[in-house]
């Protein structure tokens, strides 16, 4: 078994029966269904941590799809390249998933502080800030930097930040600013009993890269995560970000996608 599997097989157990604010779990044989709650309704509903039976695979599928038919929601499937069947994210395509973009799965170790790369914090540009991100009110500000860099709605995804804002410890948040516009944000997601916290949302708006903002994101949540004596920091990586996250020493381990089913919509209320 390489290093890289063996890192990812202990991220699975590590998380695989971890609760996400505004979600319950359902522990299935096969897969873990996270169904929103609460105020998190409008969120997607997201399968992950696959495992699914040799020579059942079509079925085990289709039995989640009618599953969101059913519900009329619309729901994520996350895939590993190191899952099994190592062929799911096509089995998925040909029921109907679209792929989003590609993301690598990397880890950083934060215990071996001799090996660590993150340089000196440059000098942000003048007029532009970091502010940590406390109240559910600010989250305006995020999801209008996430949806300008993604050219899509994030508004389903309020809720469930709001609702880990709320719990003291479990999410570390900040948006950079620029004489008082919103243009990069990034947070770490601190789960309870966890190895490993995880970065999210680390993106700057095109006119501000290759100016040190991101890396100042980077930075700030690096620090708190190795002072809160945690031994691993994880994220996926998008296109944008591996490079640089590579540069400073994150180990890459597997390639992830993001599978989503729109459920058909005729019907609704």
């Amino acid at each position: 078994m390489t290093l890289e599997l063996q890192l990812f097989e202990a991220y699975r157990a590590d998380r695989q029966n971890q609760d996400i604010a505004g979600f319950s779990l359902e522990a299935l044989p096969h897969v873990r269904r996270y169904l929103p709650s609460g105020d998190c309704t409008d969120a997607e509903a997201l399968l992950c941590f696959s495992q699914l039976s040799v020579g059942q695979e079509a079925a085990q599928i289709r039995e989640q799809i009618a599953y969101f038919q059913a519900r009329r929601q619309d729901f994520e499937w996350k895939v590993y390249a190191f899952e099994q069947p190592t062929a799911l994210k096509q089995l998925l395509e040909a029921e109907g998933f679209e792929a989003g973009e590609p993301e690598l799965f990397m880890l950083y170790p934060l215990l071996e502080s001799k090996q660590a790369k993150v340089p000196a914090r440059a000098d942000l540009p003048a007029g532009v800030s970091l502010r940590r991100i406390i109240d559910p009110l600010d989250l305006d500000d995020v999801l209008r930097v996430q949806a300008q860099i993604w050219g899509r709605d994030f508004e389903w995804l309020r809720a469930k930040l709001a609702a880990s804002l709320g719990k003291e410890g479990e999410m570390s948040m900040f948006c950079a600013y620029a004489d008082g516009h919103p243009i990069g944000t990034g947070w770490t997601d601190y789960p309870p009993d966890s190895r490993f916290p995880e970065l999210h949302g680390g993106a700057v708006l095109p006119a501000w890269r290759h100016r040190g903002v991101y890396s100042a994101l980077f930075d700030v949540r690096f620090e708190e995560a190795r002072a809160r004596g945690f031994e691993w920091m994880a994220v996926d990586a998008s296109l944008m970000s591996r490079p640089i996250l590579e540069a400073i020493g994150f180990m890459p381990i597997c390639p992830t996608w993001p599978m989503r089913y729109r459920v058909q919509t005729e019907g609704r209320n």
